[in-house]
């Protein structure tokens, strides 16, 4: 990240994030503009969601959780596909990060372990929450 230090002096991140996707809304905009997956989800996501039926609330839930993710760390989406949700079976989602937005966490000494998600969506929409959970604050 090209921030200076000084910018950073004093900040404090906010820790929590949340954010709501409408599914149909997912939906109407990975129809109208197919290329827009490639933009907003690495392939590994493309291809978790395009197995479901109602791919649209994947892609839902994994967009809210790339907000969520960006609002806990406090820098806002400054890279659409900075965030990667993972998912093993069985198990609770995990994020991977990646460019500006790994730099940024790296800036305020977040790692990715300390940031923790969890998503859910109904036909109509896709919820999710991040937590960053960290044993000692950087300074």
């Amino acid at each position: 990240m090209d921030r200076p230090k000084s910018s950073l002096e004093g900040f404090v991140v906010p820790g929590i994030g949340v954010d709501v996707v409408d599914c149909e809304r997912m939906k109407f905009a990975l129809e109208r503009t197919p290329r827009i997956r490639k933009r907003l989800f690495t392939d590994a996501e493309i291809e978790y969601c395009e197995k479901y039926r109602f791919y649209e609330r994947h892609f839902a839930g994994r967009w809210a959780a790339k907000e969520a993710v960006t609002k806990a760390l406090g820098c806002g989406l400054i890279q659409w596909n900075g965030v990667e949700v993972m998912r093993q079976r069985r198990r609770a989602p995990t994020v991977r990060i990646f460019g500006k937005i790994k730099q940024f966490a790296d800036a305020v000494g977040v790692r990715e372990e300390d940031i923790h998600i969890s998503i859910t969506h109904s036909e109509l929409s896709a919820v999710a929450v991040c937590t960053i959970r960290r044993e000692q604050i950087a300074r």
